[in-house]
C-alpha cells in the first residue's frame, strides 16, 4: 500500500519544482544578457544609423501584383560594415572620459 503524501512532502516538492523554474528563467536571462553585452555596439549604432540614415519605405508597383521595393540608403549600409570598428575604436576613449570625469568628482580641491 502506498501512503499519501503529507502536506509538507508536497510543499517540498512544489519548492524544487519552483527552484528548478527559477534557475531556468535566470539561466535563459543570464543567455540574453551576455547576447545583449556581446553585441551592444552593433545594437546601439544600427539604432542610431537607423535614425538617420534610412528612408521611409516607399511603395512601388512593379507589376501589377503591387509587390513594394525597399529602398536602402548607401550612406547607411557603408556604416553598416564599419560600426563594429568605431564601436571599438571609441569604446575605450570613451571610457578614459568618464573615469577621468568621475575621478575628479572626488578628488580634493585645494582651499
Amino acid at each position: 500500500m502506498k501512503r499519501q503524501p503529507t502536506p509538507l512532502d508536497m510543499l517540498i516538492a512544489e519548492q524544487r519544482r519552483v527552484r528548478e523554474s527559477c534557475r531556468m528563467q535566470e539561466q535563459k536571462i543570464n543567455e540574453d544578457f551576455k547576447f545583449l553585452h556581446d553585441h551592444s555596439g552593433r545594437i546601439l549604432f544600427a539604432g542610431i544609423s537607423s535614425l538617420f540614415f534610412s528612408k521611409r519605405r516607399e511603395s512601388k508597383e512593379i507589376d501589377d501584383t503591387g509587390e513594394r521595393e525597399e529602398q536602402i540608403p548607401m550612406l547607411g549600409m557603408i556604416f553598416k560594415n564599419i560600426s563594429p570598428l568605431l564601436w571599438e575604436a571609441a569604446l575605450p576613449i570613451l571610457l578614459r572620459w568618464g573615469i577621468g570625469h568621475i575621478g575628479n568628482l572626488f578628488k580634493r580641491r585645494p582651499k
